[in-house]
């Protein structure tokens, strides 16, 4: 059982995707960014909370026992909807589908004595962390957002496609803020993305094998 009493280092908040897997005997494994970067800051010794949303086949799946035996502090919030894709990889990239959209991470499956962690990671996969957990963290708390967790057109049967962004008061909050290249549409200024950042931010621009740009934003 997760140790509500005392706040971790560092609180990892979303909803487990279920990506669908044939050669898995379930049909699917679990990923999502709550799930992958929980296991990461886990492993890198770093006490790691997790309030992670699972829909009823996600609940006991193989893979928190991972975040588990990695030392993670593990909350499941119970969603009667989760976020499922079929990922097909194709020459010319990934086409991604959605098979189910998410139901939210309600802030109140957050213990109480965990706000006072110093470090928070919002990493939404299918825009379910919604702006309310802006307000959640301490005003001196540093609070990373993967951004591109809401910038998806999502819906059931549907092929997911990349929505123009725009100012949330996720991206606001944030101290450091993540998101692929290909999550932000050509031409886009980055004088425009800067009123929509808090400050100081940065700003982490990943481009898969071509690396990523990393931008300091000062008003």
């Amino acid at each position: 059982m997760a140790d509500r009493s005392s706040a971790p280092d560092v609180v990892v908040v979303g909803a487990a995707a279920r990506d669908i897997a044939p050669g898995d005997p379930r049909g699917w494994r679990l990923g999502g960014g709550v799930t992958y970067s929980a296991l990461a800051t886990a492993r890198l010794g770093i006490r790691t909370g997790v309030i992670i949303g699972l829909d009823p086949l996600a609940w006991d799946a193989q893979e928190l026992s991972l975040l588990e035996a990695a030392g993670a502090e593990v909350i499941r919030v119970p969603l009667a909807r989760g976020p499922v894709f079929n990922n097909e990889e194709r020459p010319a990239g990934r086409v991604q589908t959605c098979l189910s959209v998410s139901d939210p991470v309600p802030t109140d499956a957050l213990p109480p004595a965990w706000r006072s962690a110093p470090a928070w990671l919002l990493a939404p996969v299918a825009a379910e962390v919604p702006d309310a957990w802006a307000d959640v963290p301490r005003p001196n708390a540093c609070v990373a957002f993967g951004w591109q967790g809401i910038l998806r057109h999502l819906f059931a049967g549907e092929r997911v496609w990349p929505i123009d962004p725009g100012p949330s008061p996720l991206l606001l909050r944030a101290d450091l803020v993540g998101v692929s290249r290909h999550d932000l549409p050509h031409g886009l200024p980055m004088s425009d993305v800067a009123r929509w950042l808090g400050s100081p931010c940065e700003l982490l621009i990943t481009a898969g094998p071509q690396g990523g740009l990393l931008l300091r934003y000062l008003h």
